[in-house]
């Protein structure tokens, strides 16, 4: 039964979102049983996964943060608590932008290079290296128990080729920062429409360097909204941590409460 009816010895709080207000996430929300074994507390808290880790990241304010890594998602919250969740949607109809998003398209181009239906490319030596023959390259990323990520670990080769000065893999770093620019700019309009939000980068693609993010940062900076880039504050333990003890954020309308109304069991 979801948190909309607490359990036997609770009340929910006041504050709680309305029952119309879509829950940010994918999964139900934890039933009877699971708030019944909170240890012995006498509040619980339970939101998605997606807000502790905006509230982690950027220290419980608002703003938008984007998560990228083999996949990409983007979420935006506003002072008011609009929330904006942006792509996460996988990889074969989504997740634009990401480590896996980048390693495809670097695979795509290392064999129209083998082709020889497009233009030569650094990246056809380095996907042969990684992968061994490239006509079985199909067949290597098909029987992967996770294609996803198995293409995903191509990106930093792609990234190496457009830092060597390689065209193809430039354009294709490029293609990748205004993807994850365009799903930071959709939410920040959604979230805090022409407002100055700050905007936190997350995941292991913040590592791939100067040809993904200095695209991104510039592609930021041409949208015309006052967006400033921050070092991300902490993870989602961190933003669990603050959610739990401030009520008082704009994360607050995201988060449903439950209060104990009668003594824990001995």
């Amino acid at each position: 039964m979801p948190l909309s009816c607490p359990p036997d010895g609770w009340t929910r709080s006041a504050w709680a979102p309305p029952r119309r207000r879509r829950r940010p996430g994918r999964g139900p929300l934890p039933g009877r049983t699971a708030v019944g074994r909170a240890a012995e507390a006498d509040e619980v808290a339970v939101t998605s996964d997606a807000v502790t880790a905006h509230a982690g990241a950027l220290g419980g304010g608002a703003g938008v943060v984007l998560a990228a890594g083999t996949g990409a998602v983007t979420v935006g919250i506003g002072e008011d608590g609009t929330f904006a969740r942006v792509d996460g949607w996988g990889p074969w109809l989504g997740d634009e932008g990401s480590g896996a998003w980048i390693g495809r398209a670097g695979l795509r181009a290392a064999l129209r290079s083998h082709d020889g239906r497009g233009p030569a490319t650094a990246l056809t030596a380095a996907a042969a290296e990684r992968y061994g023959d490239l006509d079985r390259l199909p067949a290597t990323v098909g029987h992967s128990a996770n294609p996803a990520r198995l293409t995903a670990a191509f990106a930093p080769l792609v990234a190496g080729a457009a830092a060597d000065g390689d065209a193809v893999a430039t354009e294709i770093m490029r293609d990748a920062a205004a993807a994850l620019a365009e799903a930071v700019v959709a939410a920040a309009r959604r979230a805090g429409g022409t407002h100055p939000l700050p905007v936190a980068v997350t995941g292991g693609l913040t590592g791939i360097g100067a040809p993904l993010m200095d695209p991104f940062a510039d592609l930021l900076h041409a949208s015309g909204l006052p967006l400033r880039v921050t070092p991300a504050l902490g993870d989602p333990l961190h933003g669990a941590r603050l959610l739990a003890l401030d009520s008082a954020g704009p994360h607050e309308p995201l988060v449903i409460r439950v209060h104990r109304t009668t003594a824990p069991p001995p």
